[in-house]
């Protein structure tokens, strides 16, 4: 793979218009933006890109996607599956922020870290929050201002729920605790530290945040209440909290459906908060990607379910450029810039040298053509080209698609073996080397 990039041509989005750039990425980061750069001399690895035509946005952040799965209303059947890298990229999303849900019993706080730490080294940035719905929230180190502090990943606190059925129903003393001990955690270690609120369909709406702010010294930027869209009386309660300067998050993946008769379209959310008198810096959106959707009848029924989808994040967001008539500057802020403010990640959400390569290109029609995550070209016309560890199915022995073998033993199931390291020879054996040394150990997982 390339090591360089140059992408000419392209008309640029900081998120604010640069016009028709030229940009070299190399080693991860944003090398030079500038009119026909030229390279001289003569160097390795580097692939030129014709942008012509294009629009280039930073690398979409998602702060809420449920990456190890969630759920779990309804039974343990519908526990939601872990996310897979080229669903993230396909979407122009770089950057993702790991949340647990209702399930803080069998999901874990660690099992998020995990797969955090996989999804990263497969190619995008990964973050966490420590903490379920519940409080006392899941943590690992059993606080969460040392989890804060002590794991690189863990920026902040959540989801909390509030004012929903399934929240444990914490106390106005109890979310200050917590907003408390996530802010504190983030000025020792220097991160956001954020208290992030799941947002129920309760009557209360926003009221316990509302007091909240009124009876404490606490900023209004540590507390980021989300699915504000869900219903247009919860809308009412954001518009009213975020012209107070507090952080409202529309979430993308709530929005009407056959069965959701109530939520409002979050590109229309989006659109009413602006026209509301909302500062434009503080409306953020994310996906809520495989977390479960249940839908509830008014006694309390379990009547329907889904799983979200991190690929709304950049379809609402482009119906916010192309429906809601929304400048394009101020919709990709929504989602990149914002999101970094929000989360203090200084090195994302922005197209400017020295800052992270993560980049989304889309065409006139603003549907995404190619992502560079890290600096590495993952997405090629709108096809995936890096894919997670277990994603090619057929190249993974006993997978379930390979009827003819799964489940079987013989022959045909041997494993794919980690080619040996000529620097480490003795760490894998040759074949005369195995037969001499004693009996095969099977092993499984």
């Amino acid at each position: 793979m390339p090591t360089m990039y140059l992408i000419r041509n392209a008309n640029v989005y900081q998120p604010k218009p640069l016009g028709k750039k030229d940009v070299l990425i190399g080693a991860g980061k944003i090398l030079a933006i500038g009119d026909h750069l030229d390279l001289h001399g003569s160097l390795p690895n580097i692939e030129t890109m014709d942008a012509t035509g294009m629009y280039l946005f930073p690398g979409l952040i998602d702060q809420h996607v449920h990456m190890a799965g969630g759920g779990g209303e309804g039974g343990f059947h519908y526990r939601t599956p872990e996310i897979a890298l080229s669903h993230i990229t396909t979407a122009g999303v770089t950057t993702v922020v790991g949340v647990l849900g209702t399930d803080g019993v069998t999901r874990t706080t660690r099992e998020l870290l995990a797969k955090a730490k996989a999804l990263d080294f497969e190619g995008v940035t990964t973050y966490i929050y420590c903490g379920a719905y519940q409080v006392p929230t899941r943590t690992i180190t059993g606080t969460p201002r040392s989890d804060i502090v002590l794991i690189d990943k863990v920026i902040g606190v959540g989801e909390i729920a509030i004012s929903d059925s399934r929240s444990s129903h914490p106390t106005g003393q109890e979310l200050i605790e917590l907003a408390s001990e996530a802010r504190v955690g983030g000025l020792l270690a220097g991160k956001a530290g954020v208290l992030h609120l799941h947002v129920g369909d309760d009557d209360e709406k926003l009221c316990r945040l509302f007091d909240i702010i009124h009876s404490s010294e606490l900023p209004k930027s540590v507390f980021v209440p989300t699915h504000l869209n869900r219903n247009p009386d919860l809308l009412e309660d954001a518009i009213r909290y975020g012209k107070q300067g507090g952080i409202v998050d529309v979430t993308s993946g709530i929005r009407p459906d056959a069965h959701d008769h109530v939520s409002v379209k979050p590109s229309h959310a989006i659109r009413k908060l602006l026209d509301e008198g909302v500062n434009k810096k503080l409306i953020t959106m994310s996906s809520d990607s495989n977390g479960s959707s249940p839908i509830f009848d008014d006694a309390g029924k379990l009547v329907a379910m889904g799983i979200g989808s991190i690929a709304t994040l950049w379809e609402e967001t482009r119906d916010v450029i192309v429906v809601e008539r929304v400048p394009i500057e101020d919709a990709i802020a929504i989602v990149t810039r914002n999101v970094a403010r929000v989360l203090k990640l200084g090195h994302k959400g922005l197209v400017k040298e020295g800052l992270d390569a993560d980049l989304l290109l889309t065409d006139e029609k603003f549907e995404i053509r190619h992502v560079f995550a890290k600096g590495d070209l993952v997405v090629e016309d709108g096809k995936p080209i890096v894919l997670g560890t277990f994603e090619d199915r057929e190249g993974v022995p006993g997978s379930p698609d390979k009827k003819e073998t799964s489940g079987r033993p013989g022959q045909g199931r041997d494993r794919p073996m980690i080619e040996p390291d000529d620097e480490d020879p003795d760490d894998f054996p040759d074949a005369d080397e195995r037969k001499k040394n004693g009996r095969r150990r099977h092993y499984c997982c």
